[in-house]
């Protein structure tokens, strides 16, 4: 065969090579170029998700620092302060002050399931639960209400004993009643005046077993508020991004006796 020929042929099978090559190269430079947007695009809806979950947890992050903070508060008065001896009536004010006080406890626990209900009514549950800004705090909210919710702790004999009790639905049901009644869409708890003179009408049948509980001295050892106490004293420190309960001075940590684990034994 002539030697142009051959170096034609050679030539056109090389271009031909050449050309497929580049067309192969072009294709897997495109599918690259579309993988590397669908992870940039995907990283940022993540992104946006995060930090719409982190915008709508700090919307609601001050009452529900207020309401876990007064909550953790009480359960301190309580175990260590002789808190209970407001609940025993005296021969000068033989029930309103007991009265006042036993409203006053329950009224921190259902103003925290009512700014617990707010907050769960805004949140996309699953979003905050996952978002890796948010997700830390939605647990220990969970770890809260399995503490009050479970039948492990202060049995008197089985798990139909079980003091200070409220299960999940008990505390959706007192939550829900608090922000004003099935089908509210209120942003804001009922304040305590209704709460005190409402109780009998609207909240007692949800309060009945764990308001006669408060009132005995098995409240003072309860494994049950020691540990919501516990898992109260984290959540604080976890919101007061501020440094408005828990201030740290010279590397020391400065705070309310009932977040110190003096306060927690």
């Amino acid at each position: 065969m002539d030697a142009g020929i051959v170096a034609a042929l050679i030539s056109s099978v090389v271009s031909a090579l050449v050309a497929v090559a580049a067309t192969v190269w072009t294709h897997r430079q495109g599918v690259e170029m579309e993988r590397i947007r669908f992870e940039l695009d995907r990283s940022t809806r993540d992104s946006e998700k995060r930090s719409a979950a982190k915008t709508e947890l700090d919307r609601y992050r001050e009452p529900l620092l207020v309401a876990a903070f007064d909550l953790g508060t009480r359960i301190h008065s309580i175990r260590k302060k002789e808190f209970l001896s407001y609940l025993k009536p005296t021969s000068k004010e033989p029930d309103r002050r007991s009265r006042l006080a036993l409203l006053a406890t329950l009224f921190c626990i259902a103003r925290y399931f009512g700014t617990l209900e707010i907050v769960y009514s805004r949140l996309a549950l699953l979003r905050f639960e996952s978002a890796e800004d948010t997700r830390v705090v939605a647990a220990l909210l969970a770890d809260i209400g399995g503490a009050f919710s479970s039948d492990e702790y202060d049995r008197v004999d089985t798990y139909h004993s079980s003091r200070f009790m409220l299960w999940r639905e008990e505390q959706r049901a007192i939550g829900e009643l608090m922000r004003g009644g099935p089908g509210s869409a209120s942003n804001e708890c009922l304040g305590f005046a209704y709460f005190h003179d409402n109780y009998e009408a609207v909240f007692a049948e949800w309060f009945d077993a764990f308001a006669e509980a408060l009132q005995s001295p098995a409240a003072v050892t309860s494994a049950r508020l020691a540990r919501v106490q516990t898992l109260l004293a984290l959540l604080v420190g976890l919101l007061d991004e501020e440094g408005a309960f828990t201030l740290t001075v010279g590397g020391e940590r400065i705070a309310p006796d009932w977040v110190t684990p003096t306060g927690l034994a």
